[in-house]
């Protein structure tokens, strides 16, 4: 199909370093603050055992976030999930007392601090860092797990909603409707039916999960971000122009199959078929907006998502793998890999009128 793996696996390593990078941050930040907490005052010297000390341990919470865990716990139970992490978290404390420790072995080597202020700070820090005891102690841990906590949290959050879709959130873009231009893909398992009657529920769901899996590197190196998942459907959205930029909308699908090929002998080993799947694409204005008071979710409204979704269902009608409409094939650029072949006008489903559609091929 003329596509490599490789410009998949680097877009979604720097996704991955980007994950990490930003925990580090937050977990450096917080530090920062527990410092803040524990002292009730932030010195310079404060400031400089936290950034010593905060940033090697947000990075070892930060990779324990984004590559171990998914791993290690990805077919554990949940309780076991959780003593587990607050067992590795508490040796990250321990952790985090011997660097100080060695920092401060190392202040100590360099020759007498300058001013009488940091003395004492210094001496005060280190009788911490060495002899943790009564409600320093308790603060100190009180704190660090919080910030632990909350690094996991974020982390798990982001995962949950979307970066990008959480950093809009936390900005409060969302808080009131906002009108975007949007390109939406929708991606559906064929014959869902029919493979879960096979399969059975379990094995069927597995299926669907690791469906979802690959899927995940073709969207981030094609700068998609998953709006959804529903059922055996997953939803994916760009920005109109990053969508458009390099026809990465359309690429995304083509990268999805291909990465399902290179799995194709797993599919066949563990299920006995390999998933297919069709799809449509659209694009045009929606409404973002946060909705929910119980549980929250951010949503898109407006016509264009009934219409992907309708354009997606008319594939297995015009035998098509991929169906996007004549509004997104005049605003898309042509890569001379892609054939794409008008298909004229169909009425779609709970529509007044008809809609022109292309369906996209690789040459």
């Amino acid at each position: 199909m003329g596509y490599s793996s490789s410009p998949w696996a680097r877009p979604l390593q720097r996704f991955y370093w980007h994950s990490v990078l930003a925990l580090t941050l937050f977990f450096t930040v917080g530090t920062l603050l527990l410092v803040l907490l524990v002292r009730g005052t932030l010195s310079g010297l404060d400031v400089r055992l936290a950034l010593q000390v905060g940033g090697p341990v947000g990075v070892l919470v930060a990779m324990l976030e984004v590559y171990v865990y998914p791993r290690l716990f990805a077919r554990v139970r949940v309780g076991t999930r959780i003593v587990f992490s607050l067992l590795l978290y508490l040796a990250g404390f321990w952790v985090l007392l011997y660097l100080v420790s060695h920092v401060f072995n190392h202040l100590l080597a360099a020759g007498p601090l300058p001013t009488a202020s940091e003395a004492e700070d210094f001496q005060a820090w280190r009788g911490l860092a060495v002899r943790p005891q009564g409600k320093a102690l308790v603060r100190l841990l009180t704190g660090y797990g919080i910030l632990s906590l909350f690094t996991s949290l974020l982390y798990h959050l982001s995962n949950k909603i979307g970066r990008p879709a959480l950093l809009r959130l936390l900005l409060g873009r969302y808080y009131h409707p906002v009108l975007e231009q949007r390109i939406f893909l929708f991606v559906d398992v064929k014959g869902s039916t029919a493979l879960a009657e096979e399969l059975g529920n379990e094995r069927y769901s597995q299926l669907i999960r690791d469906f979802f899996f690959d899927m995940g590197a073709p969207i981030v190196a094609h700068r998609g971000e998953i709006y959804q998942y529903v059922g055996d459907e997953v939803v994916v959205t760009w920005e109109w122009k990053t969508g458009l930029k390099n026809a990465n909308c359309v690429r995304c699908f083509f990268a999805m199959q291909q990465a399902i090929d290179r799995r194709r002998d797993y599919y066949l080993r563990t299920y006995g078929t390999v998933p297919a799947f069709k799809a449509g694409l659209h694009g045009g204005l929606v409404t973002a907006t946060q909705v929910g008071a119980i549980k929250t979710e951010l949503v898109f409204h407006g016509d264009v998502l009934n219409t992907t979704a309708r354009i997606e269902a008319q594939c297995n009608a015009l035998r098509s793998r991929l169906l996007l409409s004549a509004a997104l094939y005049e605003a898309l650029p042509h890569p001379a890999e892609f054939r794409f072949q008008a298909l004229g006008e169909y009425p779609l489903r709970g529509k007044a009128g008809t809609v022109a559609l292309y369906s996209a091929e690789v040459r």
